[in-house]
Parts: structure tokens; sequence; C-alpha cells
């Protein structure tokens, strides 16, 4: 008589009040079979012992899975603020965010400039006025640095702007480092420019004071263009910066219809368009302004 195979030994034991046909056949085997019958009791008894020293699995809750997770993360360091960022993990963050800021400057943006300064050397080196040819040059540079941060002012350029509220650098750091970047490279670049100009002049120790004639007004120009296109769209930007550029060639005109004004008014408005203490604070009060309104873009001073 053949034995019973392992499966059914199993299926006997997992069921031995059974009273299917199919285990009914196989109990009939049982009682004419001593040694499946042993087989089947062993198979019991061993399946009634694990039983009896199985825990109990049940999953852990979400609360218990997540909570600690959030103590250790909302949890102060020993020193009881928040952990700050070594001195490599700074320079490693600041790396990364110019790397990152530079590759979205669009790639027209640096031969356009180059062959504006290059343009603005040429005229310079042929135009017989030496005065005129640096007065032409400041204010071309300084066109040059409006436009630049005008392509690269908008929030609009970085994208995954709302997810970028959610992470430990903002949007407003970002958006800093980026005009930042852009407008301390033209302006690198702008003062190369101006000492090759002053010594094409003939006159390489002036190479200090063609710097300071447009340095003022591009700083300026550039917080008013940032400002205008965060505050409100990319061409008020556009209108506010060329707005200051035209102001600062008015002013480089001898005054033209500034010298019309009142006096204290003329004399409040030159110093603002010029290299001077109260042009770096406005430029700096704008910008300051603009980063506010980049970091609240639901806001803006128009609103209540």
């Amino acid at each position: 008589m053949p034995h019973l195979t392992d499966d059914d030994v199993l299926r006997l034991a997992r069921s031995p009040g059974g009273t299917r046909d199919a285990l009914q056949g196989l109990r009939a085997h049982l009682q004419a079979c001593a040694s499946c019958s042993a087989r089947v009791a062993g198979t019991e008894r061993l399946a009634s012992v694990l039983k009896g020293a199985e825990a109990e699995v049940r999953p852990p809750s979400f609360d218990e899975l997540v909570a600690p997770a959030l103590a250790a993360q909302q949890a102060p360091d020993a020193g009881g603020g928040a952990r700050a960022l070594s001195a490599a993990g700074a320079a490693r963050l600041v790396a990364a965010l110019l790397l990152r800021q530079a590759r979205q400057v669009p790639i027209a943006l640096w031969p356009l400039t180059g062959l504006g300064l290059a343009a603005l050397l040429a005229f310079v080196w042929r135009v017989p006025d030496p005065v005129f040819g640096a007065l032409a040059f400041g204010l071309g540079v300084t066109l040059l640095t409006v436009g630049a941060a005008l392509v690269v002012c908008s929030p609009r350029r970085s994208p995954g702007a709302e997810m970028m509220h959610a992470m430990r650098v903002g949007p407003a750091v970002v958006w800093l480092v980026r005009l930042a970047f852009v407008t301390g490279a033209v302006l690198a670049a702008s003062a190369g420019a101006s000492v090759a100009a002053a010594v094409l002049s003939g006159a390489p120790q002036d190479a200090a004071a063609l710097i300071a004639s447009w340095l003022g007004p591009a700083l300026l120009g550039t917080a008013l263009t940032a400002f205008g296109t965060v505050w409100r769209a990319p061409a008020v930007g556009a209108a506010m910066g060329l707005g200051s550029w035209l102001m600062s060639v008015a002013i480089a005109l001898n005054g033209g219809w500034i010298g019309a004004l009142p006096g204290p008014v003329s004399a409040t408005i030159g110093p603002l368009w010029t290299t001077t203490p109260p042009n770096l604070v406005l430029t700096a009060v704008i910008l300051a302004a603009a980063v506010w309104l980049v970091s609240r873009p639901d806001r803006s001073l128009a609103a209540d």
C-alpha cells in the first residue's frame, strides 16, 4: 500500500476534523497505516507547539513609524539651536547654487555682452574726442548692465519655484545668487574694458574715474530693473531701467533739463545717479525691497 505524500500529511494536519470527501479518503488510509498516522500526528503536534510559541505579529501604526523621525528633525541640537552648516558645507552649498544658476542664464547673454563691450572699446579707440568717448563708454556699460539684469532677474526663470519655498534655501536666495552672479560678471568685464578704454585713450591713470562714472548708475539701474520685474512684470522692469538710464544720460550731458529744476531738487537728484554714498544706499534699499517681494510671491507693494 503506498504511503501518503508530504502534501497529504500537511493537509490532514491542518484540518484534523475535516469532513470533505478528499480528506475522508486520506483518513481512511490512516486507519490502515500506522506509519502515516504517526506522521500526521507528529505534524499536528509540531504545528501546535509553533502556534503557541509564535508571538502575535502586529504591524506598527503610522504614528509609531513617523513620529520619531519628525521629533529627531525638529529637536534642537545640544547647543539649543538649529544645526548650522560647517564652513565646508556652506562653501559646497554656495558653489552648487552658483553652478546651478549659471546654467539658468541664457547662453547668448555672454557673447552679446562681449560684443557690446568690444563695440564700446572700438568706439573709444576711434572717436576723436576722448572725453566724449569716455562719456559714451560709461553710458553704454550702464545700458549693458541693465539689460543683463532684465534677462535674468525674473523669478519665473527658476523652475519649480513652488517647491523651492519648502526647501532649506529659499527662492529669494536663489534669485539673488543668480542676479549677483550675472551682474557681478558683467561689472567685472566692464571694469576690465574700462581699463582697456583708458589705455586706448592715452590716460591709463583715469581708469578708476572711468569706472566710477558708470558704476553707480549701473547699480541703481539694475536695482530698479529687478524691482520692477518682480513687482509687476518684465516690461515694468524694462521701463524703470530705461528711465534710470535716461536719467544718467541727462545728468552726464551737463545736467540737461535737470539744470532747470530748483536748486535743492537738482542737488538731490544729481548724487543719486552718480557713484556716491546716497546712490549706493538707494540701490541697497530698492534691491532689498525686490528680495522681499521674491520671498513673498503672493504679495506686492500694491496689495493691502
